[in-house]
């Protein structure tokens, strides 16, 4: 049984039994077993199972499976399973499946196995098997986003390191 929400009130959803669907809607939470979004924004999704959406939006995802997002975004999507976006995007995912991406963006992307398909541009890919197809682009692979984080660090550190001794002029 799925509990479908339609309406379009600000308000938080549980439904821990079952599968819940939103559809044109704006939620701030939402809890279930399994969760659907369609045309709707969600502040937050907590699902111990999968979590689809659809033509919508979300600041932060908690998906106990896998999660999939076609046409839509969000800011924060963390999976135990498997992840995929297809004509959408994220600023950071974090599985313990595989990644992919296709006409779409994630900015950074952490998980057993990470894809960029055709379209499909991820900033920094952090994982032990990166694969890019033809029109996919990853920006910074594991190595290369070791080697700008040590970088960083560094000039950081120089940083720190001339302003103290300013200091003590």
């Amino acid at each position: 049984m799925i509990e479908d929400v339609t309406t379009s009130a600000t308000r938080e959803v549980r439904a821990e039994d079952h599968g819940v669907k939103v559809e044109r809607s704006a939620v701030g939470a939402v809890r279930g077993r399994d969760v659907e979004i369609g045309m709707a924004g969600v502040g937050l999704v907590l699902a111990d199972g999968d979590v689809s959406l659809t033509q919508g939006g979300g600041r932060a995802f908690v998906a106990r499976g896998d999660l999939r997002i076609h046409q839509g975004g969000g800011g924060t999507l963390l999976a135990a399973g498997n992840a995929s976006i297809s004509q959408g995007g994220t600023g950071s995912l974090l599985t313990l499946g595989a990644v992919s991406v296709e006409q779409g963006g994630i900015g950074v992307a952490l998980g057993r196995e990470v894809r960029a398909g055709g379209g499909g541009i991820i900033g920094i890919a952090l994982s032990p098997r990166v694969a890019v197809e033809q029109g996919g682009r990853v920006i910074l692979g594991l190595p290369q986003a070791a080697i700008a984080g040590a970088a960083v660090g560094l000039v950081a550190g120089l940083v720190v390191a001339i302003s103290q001794a300013m200091r003590r002029r």
